[in-house]
């Protein structure tokens, strides 16, 4: 610090007497100054004290004025009487600013509780988020032991709940709109459910979504628990909506034409000329349509593409039933040919050969009626003896005889004739 104009004064006043003289005053006052310099600051932070009164601060301030004023004409027991009295109405200033201050504490004290009570109450609404309860409660036990605290620390506290009571409403209004939509999600929810394309899965899965949405339509204090479970919710709703759209525009475009074709397919299967692994192949296609169609194991698309897959296995097979059915035909039609040629050829020998038997009947009859017209019966009694080299046949029996009563009840024929028979048994009408 330098020294003050009155200490270069002084010092020049005493420089005929030698230099420590002046030196040793030098110190002495400059001692002083240091002094008044010190309490100066401090004067100087109280005077920006909220906590001090205008009188109070303007009898500092006159006091500081009336010292600085004196420095430079008053000697230095002057200077230590004013510094003295200053030091006094200082010291006084400093207690009545505690005391304002301490009021000052009391009340914001008294006020930040009763904040915290207002807030208390509205802690026990419906959708108060938890972590938010759990500040409220931290903070009312600082504030309930601040009363020795600092005006900052009490100020610092009435802050941070003023801030909690914007954020608890915030966030009850946050988690109120967020159950508002968990509970329009279980409406959409509810009505997807009971659109004609959704499985019994996906209905089962949109029964468990709405089940864990309830559990916060009455209750909720994590916002960000309830808002992760509407982003879920939302999505699995939104996911199977656009499946109902897709799947509904993918039933009317193609159920008719899969269902007709499954028919027309499956006729291929019972009457087509197929191998054991292309029916396999198709009767597995058709599976899978067919299950399409039955919701089974479904995507939107799976009736435009299975249907196209069946169509073109179809087609394939098809196209090698009906070859192998022109060929079977051909042969058959072939073979028929060959038979009727056969059976003709045959029927002609038949009728070749019955036309010979015929002639060789009409000539055994021919050579009979000779042999019958040159041979004639003896008549023995009552019996007709058959001419040498004849015999009497019984048609009825085929048996042949000698002698017979009543010969127009018998053929006459050759012996070589009726070694084609057996001899007959003698009876009243006929013997051998």
């Amino acid at each position: 610090m330098k020294l003050r104009r009155a200490v270069v004064g002084i010092i020049l006043a005493f420089s005929a007497t030698g230099v420590v003289a002046a030196n040793e005053n030098a110190n002495a006052y400059q001692e002083v100054y240091t002094q008044q310099d010190k309490q100066e600051r401090q004067i100087q932070t109280i005077l920006n004290s909220e906590f001090i009164s205008e009188e109070d601060s303007e009898l500092l301030k006159q006091k500081v004025t009336e010292i600085n004023q004196a420095e430079e004409k008053a000697n230095r027991q002057t200077l230590k009487t004013l510094i003295a009295e200053e030091q006094q109405d200082f010291s006084a200033v400093k207690k009545r600013v505690a005391k304002n201050e301490k009021l000052v504490i009391q009340t914001e004290q008294e006020e930040l509780l009763k904040k915290i009570t207002e807030l208390e109450t509205k802690s026990k609404e419906k959708f108060i988020a938890k972590k938010d309860r759990q500040q409220l409660t931290e903070l009312k036990e600082e504030a309930q032991l601040a009363s020795n605290s600092t005006i900052i620390t009490i100020r610092e506290l009435t802050r941070t709940v003023s801030e909690l009571a914007e954020q608890m409403e915030n966030n009850q209004v946050l988690i109120t709109e967020t159950v508002k939509e968990l509970a329009e999600l279980n409406k959409s929810s509810e009505a997807l459910a009971k659109q004609k394309y959704i499985s019994s899965s996906e209905k089962e899965e949109l029964a468990a979504d709405r089940k864990e949405n309830a559990t916060y339509l009455e209750q909720a204090e994590n916002l960000q628990a309830i808002t992760e479970r509407k982003s879920s919710s939302q999505s699995l709703v939104t996911r199977l909506q656009t499946k109902q759209t897709e799947s509904a525009e993918d039933f009317d475009a193609h159920e008719k034409k899969a269902t007709e074709f499954i028919q027309t397919a499956r006729s291929l299967v019972a009457n087509g000329d197929l191998t054991s692994d292309e029916q396999a192949k198709l009767e597995d296609v058709l599976t899978t349509l067919d299950d399409s169609l039955k919701m089974k194991n479904y995507q939107p698309g799976d009736l435009a593409k299975n249907s196209q897959t069946l169509q073109t296995t179809y087609d394939e097979f098809l196209e090698k039933s009906n070859e192998r059915i022109a060929e079977a035909k051909k042969k058959a039609e072939k073979e028929a040919a060959e038979r009727a040629k056969k059976e003709a050829e045959e029927q002609a020998a038949r009728e070749k050969e019955a036309q010979a038997e015929a002639a060789r009947q009409q000539a055994a009859v021919e050579q009979t009626t000779n042999a019958n017209d040159s041979a004639t019966p003896t008549l023995v009694g009552d019996w007709h003896q058959a001419p040498a080299g004849y015999k009497y046949l019984k048609v009825e029996s085929g048996k042949t005889y000698g002698q017979v009563k009543n010969p127009g009840n018998f053929s006459l024929i050759t012996e070589a004739e009726a070694a084609n028979y057996s001899p007959g048994h003698g009876n009243g009408s006929a013997k051998q």
